[in-house]
């Protein structure tokens, strides 16, 4: 079973899944911006209707406009027989407002892609109003489950109601699923209340905790128990959990150490890790990843597991360092949240058993990823080909910017350095309650705290009773601060 351990800190909360090894298996970061990301639910105004594309183009607040799709504009799925002759302009025109919900994040130069059949997800279901039927995930393959699932909700959903049964909900109790169900109408009601009484463009999602996002994303099941570094964090979460009949059976602990929480845990090298590009096997090889707008490469490298493998001969050398390179690259795509076409160059075999043996390692270690990534393959060149769901930004895009000076590179985030900043800032102030601190760091770590971090900066504001004052110091390298006294 593996334990969540959850590190709280001025605009974000990262979450670590660890196993009972103390290996890092998941992680996540959420940041109080929202930027449009999957499952989150807009009211949009159409800005512009394509009929040569059937497509709409909606304002939903961002820097680019979100997509609509025809067949995403429909008020429900088409199903089966003879295609329907409607056109966009039927269901849209230029100047409504829209309640839309992406199911593709924006990234790079393209928007975010929506659809107006929202729907409200949990760990166990997926309520789908106005979209009528209950559908059960295929990775539930005992039929006595699923009718057991099926009994819980048939008399519990009413009207045009529906709703889809995840694999999550195998083997939760009755009281658990019909709990969630309940919350879900709630959050429903929730947005059909702000969009009604609201002016877009405007999120108008429901506000949930970062855990419990984590954990509708990725599932309750085996997690035994939640470590928060954070008192309020850890009791409202425990009392939400126990709301929902969702408590893990190690419970909700929070952490007294005044030590850094992962450091506790001993993954914060493996965190720091995530965001660099080569990737060391504990066989002597090597992975080096890159990612570009349209594919992420993974190359596989022999290197110093030429001196590791003994007496062994090239090709099983080759074989050894594939294998554990798959197993590897496995827990990389999840950790690293990869998506799209993944390509990966694996180091050539003789004979015809190998590249067989590559991709059935590959395929099994992915199992347990919950977004589903599919192996496509090789290639005529032996190139191995993935693609994996797009949920959410790429931890790379959340905690790097494109460097300033290397148009190739990647730099830490202005504003991952100003949480970092706002961090050291309360830990000087709780060392010496008397000082009062000046923050003096770049022109884009300043600009990035008083727009997309201003929450955040509020937030510690409150904690130190009294405001922040900011200094532009341009002196300074991208990734430094510096806090002195007043």
């Amino acid at each position: 079973m593996d334990s969540l351990v959850v590190r709280v800190r001025p605009g974000e909360t990262r979450i670590a899944r660890v196993d009972t090894d103390g290996r890092l298996k998941d992680f996540a970061v959420y940041r109080e911006q929202r930027s449009g990301l999957v499952g989150d639910v807009f009211l949009g105004r159409v800005k512009k209707v394509v009929p040569n594309l059937e497509a709409a183009f909606i304002d939903i607040g961002g820097e680019r406009d979100g997509f609509l799709g025809l067949a995403e504009a429909r008020p429900q799925p088409h199903m089966g027989g003879e295609a329907p002759r409607d056109r966009i302009s039927d269901y849209v025109h230029e100047g409504q407002a829209v309640m839309v919900q992406v199911v593709a994040a924006a990234r790079d130069d393209k928007g975010a892609k929506l659809t107006r059949r929202v729907n409200v997800t949990g760990a166990f279901l997926v309520l789908t109003p106005g979209d009528p039927g209950i559908r059960v995930s295929k990775r539930i393959g005992d039929e006595t489950e699923r009718s057991r699932l099926r009994t819980v909700l048939s008399g519990a959903l009413s009207g045009q109601e529906g709703c889809v049964i995840r694999s999550g909900a195998k083997g939760a109790r009755d009281k658990a699923v019909a709990g969630e169900l309940s919350m879900l109408r709630a959050r429903w009601a929730e947005l059909e209340s702000k969009a009604a009484n609201a002016l877009p463009p405007l999120i108008i999602s429901a506000d949930v905790p970062p855990v419990l996002q984590y954990l509708t994303e990725n599932g309750h099941g085996g997690v035994s128990k939640i470590i928060v570094d954070d008192a309020v964090v850890a009791q409202t979460l425990e009392q939400d959990l126990s709301h929902l009949g969702a408590m893990p059976s190690g419970g909700v602990e929070c952490a007294t150490s005044h030590l850094d929480i992962f450091d506790v845990a001993a993954i914060a090298d493996d965190v720091a890790m995530l965001i660099t590009p080569h990737v060391v096997l504990p066989g002597g090889g090597s992975l080096m990843i890159e990612e570009t707008t349209a594919i992420t490469t993974i190359d596989v490298n022999v290197g110093a597991a030429r001196s590791k493998q003994g007496g062994r001969g090239p090709a099983d050398m080759a074989l050894a360092t594939n294998i554990e390179a798959m197993r590897e690259i496995a827990r990389q795509i999840r950790l690293r949240n990869l998506a799209g076409l993944i390509v990966i160059d694996y180091v050539g075999m003789k004979g015809k058993d190998g590249p067989g043996r590559v991709v059935t390692t590959l395929k099994e270690a992915l199992v347990g990823d919950p977004a589903g990534p599919q192996v496509l393959g090789t290639t005529r060149g032996g190139l191995l080909e993935v693609t994996r769901p797009r949920r959410r930004p790429p931890l790379s895009h959340i905690l790097t910017s494109p460097c300033p000076s290397c148009p190739s590179g990647r730099v830490e985030a202005p504003l991952s350095v100003g949480y970092r900043a706002l961090e050291q800032v309360l830990a000087d102030v709780w060392a010496s309650p008397s000082l009062i601190p000046v923050l003096s760091a770049p022109m884009a770590v300043v600009k990035a705290l008083r727009t997309d971090g201003l929450a955040a900066l509020a937030r510690m504001e409150t904690k130190l009773g009294q405001p922040l004052e900011m200094r532009t110091d341009d002196c300074l390298d991208f990734d430094q601060f510096r806090i002195d006294p007043e």
